[in-house]
């Protein structure tokens, strides 16, 4: 999960919580001001069912992102039960940075500033030398690994070490 993606879902989940905050003032605002009527005991439940969908959305996504995403795109996909549920609550300006999350991909597509090719100047001059091999170099000095291995030189170990490096 990037960066933007954690920062939409942190702020839905603010905002949940305020919304629930929300509920709750209406809910005691209709119990203290208004007299027992039918319209009053809809706008009181209508006000508990946010209330309970505002935090089940926020708990839910507050797991999702927990433990630096592991549970993000889980089989058991918690995020996306946050959006679903989210998709029912009243007047909800989470409901829309969770839509606008689920558009942003979560690869990274920025490089780390080492991996950036800045043409042929001073600063890649030996980074342009060092870290290009071609294949057919790189199958050469496989080749010879395998040789030095099967002739005794190197041992086991060392031929998977070096292998890894030059993979």
């Amino acid at each position: 999960m990037n960066r933007t993606k954690r920062g939409l879902l942190i702020a839905a989940i603010v905002l949940n919580f305020l919304y629930a905050g929300l509920n709750i003032y209406f809910i005691v605002k209709d119990f203290i001001y208004y007299k027992p009527e039918a319209i009053y005991i809809l706008s009181i439940v209508y006000d508990f069912i946010g209330l309970v969908g505002f935090l089940i959305s926020a708990g839910l996504l507050i797991y999702a992102i927990s433990n630096g995403g592991t549970q993000f795109r889980s089989r058991n996909s918690y995020y996306l039960a946050a959006v679903t549920i989210s998709f029912f609550l009243p007047y909800s300006l989470s409901t829309i940075l969770l839509i606008i999350s689920l558009f942003i991909s979560d690869i990274v597509w920025v490089k780390p500033i080492d991996d950036v090719y800045f043409g042929d100047t001073d600063v890649n001059a030996n980074k342009k030398e060092e870290n290009v091999v071609s294949d057919k170099e790189r199958e050469r000095k496989i080749a010879k690994l395998r040789e030095l291995r099967d002739n005794g030189t190197i041992t086991e170990e060392e031929f998977k070490d070096e292998l890894m490096k030059l993979l």
